[in-house]
């Protein structure tokens, strides 16, 4: 049996430090919890906490602070794959008849990360003085957003938390393959960019000097286009790094002016305004939003509310405008596919089928149905998309390389032609 130093608060609020004989530290917690004291740090020999003993600088935070000065600082977003997990794991324990406080403990003590072990312990201990799992979650939006707190409410208050909790796993699965396919999307033109201004780089540093050098040699004038090439990598060089702290400073600028209010729904209506991509980027809006509102409607949560939490769940800042104008509609009584049908963002098939299932009373399932429509929409456009894009990402890329190679040429043409 191990002796293990521990420090926590008492239920009163006050703060205790001591030390407990037990065999695991799980064991040292389940005990310390049923002495009433909430364990803030433990180990063996010294205290293990997410707090350091000294000032230490945390460059991740820092460089996130200066790219979003927006952002709160606090514990780790959880991932998705770790969000799915713990779900499906509430799920199962709920089910199998633990309370959410039993629950909550088992999942603490087997998470390997400290922030999602600190995230889950907090959420417990917030249960266990009384809250509902739904507020206690509320507490900790950089890991459970207004969506899944909605629906665990919803489900408390039913009486099906553990069937909802399933739901929820459907749900959050289907929101994360539709974010990767928004971001493979636009990501995919944008290393292809990045490769092209790479090999630009490289000429411009090594292949355009090995050229120059042999030119100047020759002694011989040189063709206008290749001078002109040859002095603006004699310029790349000895000023490369003005170039990269300029776009560096560019890139931080821009990020921070995306993230502002202004700038978000500046930057969301460009996307929309994309060729070929735009259209993709509506569509997937689309099949989030339909996705959402069907299982917050199925789950029983009027559509006001619905509406009010699939405007955050779209992903963009302009069809989220439009969505709180449709909440605003159907607040003074019109109808969803009235307000809907308004929009230059929904299909009127959309506004349609929506309204088939507002007149038959099946509105959870029509949405069910268009979003699955839409899912299956926008993984034909995304492939057609990247089909129409990848020639002209070969053309920049063959246009870059093949105009410095041109010009480092023509000498030799030119000499050719005159030999001959």
């Amino acid at each position: 049996m191990a002796e293990y130093l521990y420090a926590g608060t008492k239920r009163n609020g006050a703060k205790v430090q001591s030390k407990i004989a037990a065999q695991t530290e799980s064991e040292a917690r389940l005990k310390l919890r049923l002495m009433g004291i909430y364990v803030t740090a433990i180990g063996i020999g010294r205290l293990k906490s997410a707090k350091t003993s000294g000032p230490s600088i945390n460059l991740g935070a820092l460089f996130t602070k200066l790219l979003n000065p927006q952002a709160k600082s606090g514990l780790a977003k959880m991932g998705t794959e770790d969000l799915m997990i713990f779900t499906k794991q509430m799920a199962t324990l709920i089910d199998a008849g633990i309370a959410i406080v039993g629950s909550l403990d088992m999942l603490a003590n087997q998470a390997v990360n400290p922030n999602i072990r600190a995230i889950i312990d907090h959420v417990r201990e917030q249960v266990e003085g009384g809250k509902d799992l739904a507020t206690a979650l509320e507490k900790h939006p950089e890991a459970f957003d207004t969506t899944y707190v909605a629906l665990v409410r919803a489900g408390a208050q039913s009486g099906q938390l553990d069937v909802m909790m399933k739901k929820l796993t459907v749900y959050i699965e289907k929101a994360s393959k539709l974010k990767k396919q928004l971001v493979s999307a636009l990501s995919y033109p944008a290393i292809v960019m990045l490769i092209a201004v790479g090999l630009t780089f490289a000429m411009l540093m090594f292949v355009v000097p090995m050229f120059a050098k042999n030119y100047k040699d020759a002694g011989k004038p040189l063709p206008g286009l290749t001078q002109g090439v040859i002095d603006f990598s004699d310029w790349f060089k000895d000023n490369f790094y003005i170039v990269g702290i300029v776009i560096f400073v560019v890139g931080v600028v821009i990020s921070r002016w995306k993230n502002t209010t202004k700038g978000r729904a500046q930057f969301d209506a460009l996307l929309l305004k994309l060729p070929i991509f735009g259209i993709l980027v509506q569509k997937i809006a689309i099949a989030r939003f339909t996705g959402t509102m069907a299982t917050l409607v199925s789950s029983g949560i009027g559509l006001p509310e619905a509406l009010k939490i699939c405007a955050r769940a779209s992903g963009n800042a302009v069809i989220e405008k439009d969505i709180g104008r449709v909440e605003d509609g159907v607040v003074k009584g019109k109808s969803l596919a009235e307000m809907l049908g308004k929009s230059p963002y929904f299909p009127s098939m959309v506004a349609g089928m929506i309204g088939i299932g507002e007149s038959t009373g099946r509105l959870d399932s029509m949405l069910e149905k268009i979003a699955l429509v839409y899912e299956e929409d926008v993984e034909a456009a995304m492939a057609a998309a990247l089909k129409m894009v990848e020639p002209a990402m070969f053309i920049i890329v063959g246009g870059l390389v093949g105009f410095i190679l041109l010009a480092m040429y023509l000498p030799i043409f030119d000499m050719a032609s005159t030999v001959g």
